[in-house]
């Protein structure tokens, strides 16, 4: 059977290309669709601010014809900037379990990258470290919280197939409030006695909630403190100033303010803790294909949704040795247990090679590490 592999550049192929996903999972129960409209928005380069810093180029693999896997070749300037180096990336890949269908979507990526100076391939990242990327090696019996990658198992069989080797691997945890509360309330007084002794050591030290009216405003100081905080991470990238005004538009509708936690030294924001209301719960929700008929559904299904992840959580150095970080983390752990609202608590995004961040954490509320996800990497 004839397999062709060609670059995305109609309406056609685009209808392809996204059909395809629905395609490789329709036999899924935990896949997650997103709406089209949102799925179309990652590959708009008029309107995305990640395109700003990055080419892309799209292509799906034909075999007698049939749409059977996708691939996005990636160049981000930004990270080459950052790092000095040459690395390029693929994401959005999708295939059936089909070892020449990948290899031959593999090749055509690295081509292109190699056409555009990059001298090594890194994924999958969807498009960015700043979004979904990685293979999930365990836990894809769990359908994937908000911006987590998700992913068939045998995707890593096919990548080490294809000389790819393991760059990297992330860890997700989940607090289970219900299952977890007799445990917390014994901790309870002990852990108050411990905030109690920091915030007497340091009065100078508050925790307050991200107002409504100043969200954006505070959202700009969190990016800053973020993107001090992260940049020693591996695989690290600034978020602009465009990709953050960008993300506040897409989740302003769906962020709960009570649940973005800012932690203060005097008038200098030293913390952070932001928690986003998992839309993916309501999604999957949803029934029929078109936005039209979705939208009103998952805005219905948005306000009762239990899951919440934690997508950014930071303190200053300097102020996480004076219990900054202890703070926020206790401070979340006793609003899930009073508020009930949120029932699983995601912390993910967690490098393995981060155990302290990790302990920190486990210390002031009880984790689970249900899932791991996986980059991988070779020279091209």
């Amino acid at each position: 059977m004839r397999l062709e592999v060609r670059p995305v550049e109609s309406n056609r192929k685009w209808k392809d290309f996204f059909e395809l996903r629905r395609f490789i999972y329709r036999d899924d129960p935990n896949v997650v669709y997103p709406l089209r409209f949102m799925e179309k928005l990652l590959h708009d380069k008029k309107k995305h601010p990640f395109y700003l810093h990055a080419i892309s180029q799209a292509f799906v693999a034909y075999r007698d014809g049939k749409a059977v896997g996708r691939i996005v070749a990636i160049k981000d300037h930004l990270h080459n900037e950052h790092y000095n180096d040459s690395v390029g990336f693929f994401g959005f890949f999708e295939t059936i379990n089909d070892t020449e269908i990948s290899s031959a979507l593999i090749q055509v990526a690295g081509e292109w990258l190699v056409e555009n100076g990059c001298s090594s391939i890194r994924g999958p990242v969807s498009p960015s470290m700043k979004g979904e990327f990685g293979v999930v090696v365990k836990g894809n019996d769990d359908p994937p919280f908000v911006m987590m990658g998700y992913s068939p198992r045998y995707y890593e069989d096919l990548l080490f197939a294809d000389g790819f080797a393991i760059a990297r691997e992330f860890h997700a945890y989940m607090y289970d409030v219900p299952s977890t509360y007799d445990l917390v309330m014994t901790q309870e007084e002990s852990l108050q006695a411990s905030t109690q002794r920091i915030l007497k050591r340091y009065p100078q030290l508050r925790i307050g909630n991200v107002e409504k009216a100043n969200l954006t405003k505070e959202l700009r100081k969190i990016n800053v403190l973020a993107n001090k905080v992260r940049s020693r991470g591996w695989g690290y990238v600034p978020l602009t100033d465009e990709e953050l005004e960008f993300m506040v538009m897409q989740l302003r509708k769906v962020l709960d303010p009570t649940m973005l936690l800012v932690c203060y030294w005097e008038d200098k924001l030293v913390g952070y803790c932001i928690n986003v209301p998992c839309i993916n719960w309501a999604l999957r929700k949803t029934v029929g294909k078109s936005d039209w008929i979705r939208i009103p559904q998952f805005l219905y299904w948005l306000k009762r949704t239990s899951r919440t992840r934690v997508i950014g959580l930071g303190a200053d150095e300097d102020y996480r040795r004076r219990g900054a970080g202890i703070l926020m983390s206790t401070e979340m752990r006793f609003r899930g247990i009073r508020r009930m609202k949120y029932q699983q608590w995601e912390f993910s995004w967690v490098d393995s090679e981060n155990v302290a961040s990790t302990r920190a954490i486990g210390r002031t509320m009880p984790l689970d590490h249900y899932k791991t996800l996986r980059l991988y990497e070779r020279p091209l």
